[in-house]
């Protein structure tokens, strides 16, 4: 079994047509370490989190996830597509969660909760159910397994989909601005949850504008511009005293 929740890459590149979103960019992320990644839009930070989910693939450079090559396994002479079944599988270990909550409208929150672990780990139902109920509850919304998405705020509806990544026992959490689709009264609600599996040690990657919650929460801070790593570094020392123009620019703007 390989390490569990770790990130690594090296040289990433990623391009979309003729236009190239990673340029070489590097990423070490120890396990239960917490990392925000801040920075101005299409600046690269929402294409690197779905490399690092499988979503995409890279052009080039090295991406371990859990200790593996994601998508690929390496041989003294090449490297080797995985099967689809492969790669799904390594994804599972994955968790990620979208500024859109993206479940499904005509399933209750249990049944959202309960589908990636009977359908992609053919999970016994009853057993899924009961888990289901306790992953709500964690996230605060015991009681709330019969409600359909459209019946939930958007607050609740987030949580939802965090309860659902977690339904897979993920080794990483992947969270691409989960807050920035909330009423500014929603946003705490889900700050909290993300709070608390911080304290539990699950291994975090944020895309967040949330300056407060990054200095709270976060171990370490990532800030990109134009599909660069500009400035990383203790996310509090950073905030408080950045070291490159470039972040102290932004980081004018939005504090």
């Amino acid at each position: 079994m390989s390490a569990d929740g770790t990130i690594h890459a090296r040289g990433i590149r990623k391009s979309f047509g003729p236009k190239l979103v990673l340029k070489d960019v590097d990423l070490d992320i120890a396990s239960g370490e917490i990392c925000c990644i801040i920075g101005p839009s299409g600046s690269g930070k929402s294409t690197l989190l779905r490399c690092v989910n499988g979503l995409e693939t890279v052009d080039s450079g090295v991406l371990k996830v859990n200790g593996e090559d994601l998508g690929y396994y390496e041989t003294e002479t090449a490297f080797h597509a995985l099967s689809k079944k492969e790669i799904a599988e390594q994804r599972t270990r994955i968790g990620m969660v979208f500024q859109q909550f993206n479940l499904f409208p005509n399933m209750t929150s249990r049944e959202n909760i309960m589908a990636g672990p009977v359908l992609v780990k053919g999970a016994d139902r009853k057993e899924s159910a009961k888990r289901a109920q306790e992953l709500l509850a964690s996230v605060g919304l015991a009681g709330f397994g019969d409600y359909y998405p459209a019946q939930l705020s958007g607050g609740q509806q987030q949580r939802v989909a965090i309860a659902r990544s977690l339904a897979m026992d993920p080794e990483i959490m992947l969270f691409d601005e989960p807050t920035s689709a909330l009423d500014p009264e929603k946003v705490g609600e889900v700050l909290a949850v993300m709070k608390d599996l911080a304290k539990k040690g699950m291994t975090m990657v944020v895309v967040t504008h949330e300056m407060g919650f990054a200095r709270e929460v976060s171990d370490s801070l990532l800030f990109m511009d134009e599909g660069v790593v500009v400035e990383r570094g203790d996310a509090r020392a950073v905030l408080a005293d950045p070291k490159e123009l470039r972040t102290k620019a932004f980081l004018d703007k939005v504090l």
